[in-house]
């Protein structure tokens, strides 16, 4: 992937975001109706801007977004701000004061409605770290900055607690920084009603809690314990997705019904859990609501091969197997050989795909012949909870970790397996405001805001856009986290434009059917803005 999109560059922009004016001299003159924010931190400084003359942009770092940090290395942010927006005077020491100037246009675009781009860049839901003046200057960022800044967007990407501080600290603080942006907006350029969030992987994870959970209150009390701003909306407009590691709640079962049946060698405990977890993925599928967009019923039903491989969901996951890979054939110029050759390859050792040439479409016999073709399986049974990383992630900040996955835990309390009383104790447990390991994983799940199934449904004010990408062939997650994303996004009212794709023949990372991803990303928000325009 191209330049701040790529995942050398995310790293290198753990924290970019933010800066914008200071004073009201230089703020912005639209009205506003929202309701008055509530805070004694201080608005960006406009004497303070930086200038990179060469890619044309203001930017500052190292802004604070709440009253309280619980660690101030991380919550900070920075801004980039396509120079066009500023009427600036050098101060004669590397900074400059700034006023809006806002008659100027890029794209359409001013220093009062451009977009603001939010860079969420959260390996394994890591803490991001605060970008500084000195990580500017070392690093070689400009250019990826200026990608999105050159279009007439504001660039911006916040630090934040992470895996180690244990959930919901990472979404808080980006939700902190969110609520600052809004309180900023009459001295920062760019609309902070038009807030689109991107990221990949656990970023992307971030992003998409971030789209479906805007304003939910069970943030409440984490938020005010940060002294985060309070009267402003933390609810974006647009939320970008690439392979967002999420609905960590089902991710185990999911990963069994779907990839299980790649495993060699397992022992019989091991079989026993992947079954009971497959099965459990099916009872689980019958009773979310999973819906078409014909708002018809996706159910799994039993079948001779496998568990639970039939039925209308079933159905609905080997349809986006398949346009995942007659994309890839229209999309690709195959030089001197031919689709037909390249089917031959993937049939080499098993026929399991069919390719029609006068049509140039093809079909496959399964799911499980695609999964054993391109998907294996890479981790143990139990991916995601036996432990792993994630049950640092709801931990309690103290590094031990918690189990969290409720449906193994009834598998293994099925099995009579001794293991299942250490689920049920952490289960018992609450952090310091109440929230039990549950309660934390709702917080996490998009689903649980997206799904009418859910107690969390038609609570939180969420993304009207979405875009998600994902490599079909990553085996970090099943297919169906995304598909479920999509499903849910799909039937849900408030979410006007659900952009989905799989990318066949990709993996775990930034991917694309066709072209670059920031150029993508770019052009994706411009087509959401344009009813703003």
């Amino acid at each position: 992937m191209k330049r701040v999109l790529s995942f050398v560059l995310v790293i290198i922009m753990t924290a970019v975001l933010f800066a914008a004016c200071g004073s009201s001299d230089g703020g912005k003159t639209a009205e506003t109706t929202a309701p008055e924010p509530v805070t004694n931190l201080p608005k960006p400084d406009m004497t303070k801007w930086r200038y990179d003359e060469e890619n044309d942009f203001y930017y500052q770092t190292e802004i604070g977004y709440c009253e309280t940090p619980a660690d101030e290395s991380y919550e900070q942010l920075a801004v980039f701000v396509p120079g066009a927006y500023m009427d600036a005077t050098d101060n004669g020491d590397g900074t400059y004061t700034c006023e809006l100037n806002d008659s100027a246009q890029i794209n359409g675009y001013t220093a009062l409605n451009a977009p603001i781009t939010m860079q969420i860049y959260t390996p394994a839901y890591a803490a991001a770290d605060a970008l500084t003046e000195e990580m500017v200057s070392q690093r070689s960022i400009s250019e990826e900055i200026a990608d999105i800044t050159s279009q007439g967007m504001i660039y911006s990407c916040p630090g934040c607690r992470g895996i180690n501080e244990g959930a919901p600290a990472g979404v808080t603080d980006l939700k902190a920084a969110i609520r600052y942006l809004r309180y900023a907006d009459d001295v920062i350029p760019g609309d902070a009603e038009s807030i689109f969030v991107f990221g990949m992987s656990g970023g992307g994870a971030q992003a998409a809690i971030l789209g479906a959970s805007g304003d939910s209150e069970l943030y409440d009390p984490y938020l005010e314990a940060i002294g985060a701003v309070q009267g402003v909306s933390d609810s974006v407009k647009g939320a970008m997705a690439w392979c967002p590691v999420t609905n960590l709640g089902t991710a185990n079962a999911e990963y069994e019904w779907m990839m299980g049946c790649t495993r060699k060698d397992r022992s019989e405990e091991e079989n026993a859990i992947s079954d009971g977890l497959a099965n459990a993925y099916a009872e689980y599928v019958n009773s979310a609501g999973f819906k078409d967009e014909n708002g018809k019923p996706l159910t799994l039903t039993q079948s001779d091969d496998g568990i639970y491989q039939a039925g209308s969901y079933y159905d609905h996951v080997k349809g986006v197997i398949e346009t995942s890979l007659n994309h890839y054939l229209s999309d690709n110029d195959f030089g001197s050989s031919s689709a037909q050759e390249y089917i031959d390859g993937l049939n080499a050792d098993q026929k399991w795909i069919t390719y029609d040439k006068s049509t140039n479409t093809a079909s496959i016999t399964s799911v499980a012949d695609f999964v054993n073709h391109c998907k294996v399986a890479s981790d143990t049974v139990v991916a995601f909870d036996w432990p792993h990383s994630y049950n640092t992630l709801f931990g309690y900040g103290d590094g031990k970790g918690a189990h969290f996955d409720s449906i193994l835990a009834d598998v293994l309390t099925d099995l009579n397996s001794e293991d299942a009383q250490e689920y049920i104790d952490d289960f018992k447990k609450t952090d310091s405001f109440g929230y039990s390991v549950r309660q934390r994983v709702d917080m996490y799940t998009p689903l649980y805001y997206l799904m009418e199934s859910e107690d969390g449904y038609g609570s939180a004010n969420v993304a009207p856009y979405w875009r998600i990408r994902t490599g079909i062939e990553q085996n970090t997650n099943a297919s169906t986290t995304e598909i479920n994303l999509a499903l849910a996004l799909d039937n849900y009212d408030g979410a006007e434009s659900v952009d989905f794709e799989t990318v066949w023949a990709q993996g775990h990372e930034p991917v694309e059917r066709t072209g670059d991803s920031t150029e993508n990303f770019i052009a994706w928000v411009h087509s959401c803005m344009i009813p703003n325009k």
